[in-house]
């Protein structure tokens, strides 16, 4: 079976860190929501770009990532998408031929208390068995990011902390995990990556911007 390796360009990281961050519940930061707002929560979306082999790896190059506006229900535990607008959103990106759908990426808000690292970016019973059904679906294996962040009550200048399939940093008082995942549909799993390689996310945290 060949290692699954992941490459997330900077703005498609840009695209998920904001929209959870944006989406990151009031709550968590000792603040009232905003009177008449959008529900706080959870944040989906889509990822796009390539996949490809080279030798014994199977190399997903995610060059958009899509947050969804429209969804069925959004809360701090849990994110229901729309399969209509699900759909529409495929339909506008994949037919322009640089562009295939790889899967989808959704956020895990966390208070501060209750973050765990790395461990707060695994993959659920729910979010595994949605990653297998679009799986089933397409008819073929999909990726699976988590941003699974908390809200700090001071800014950290401490550096990123790197592994094979997630990366985990600091920006501004928050501090978030990315971890990757992959479906295996033969044997009815979802599965970490071997690679995860986010330039952006493992290069760039607060210390860079001290003056």
């Amino acid at each position: 079976m060949p290692d699954t390796v992941i490459y997330i360009a900077d703005t498609a990281f840009i695209s998920m860190l904001v929209s959870a961050i944006e989406s990151f519940p009031s709550k968590y930061e000792g603040r009232r929501k905003a009177r008449n707002s959008y529900a706080e929560g959870e944040v989906f979306g889509l990822l796009f770009g390539q996949k490809t082999v080279r030798g014994e790896q199977q190399v997903y190059n995610i060059s958009i990532a899509t947050p969804m506006q429209v969804l069925m229900d959004k809360k701090d535990h849990c994110v229901s998408p729309s399969e209509r607008h699900f759909d529409k959103i495929k339909s506008i990106i994949e037919p322009f031929p640089m562009y295939q759908y790889l899967g989808t990426f959704h956020s895990h808000p966390f208070k501060k208390d209750e973050y765990k690292g790395p461990a707060s970016a695994r993959c659920s019973g729910p979010d595994r068995d949605l990653a297998l059904n679009d799986a089933e679906f397409i008819g073929e294996d999909l990726l699976e990011l988590i941003l699974a962040l908390t809200y700090l009550t001071r800014s950290m200048n401490t550096g990123p902390e790197l592994n094979w399939n997630y990366v985990q940093n600091y920006c501004g008082n928050y501090k978030y995990t990315l971890a990757g995942y992959v479906t295996k549909r033969s044997e009815n799993a979802v599965k970490e990556v071997d690679n995860l390689i986010c330039p952006f996310a493992s290069s760039i945290s607060n210390y860079d911007f001290r003056s």
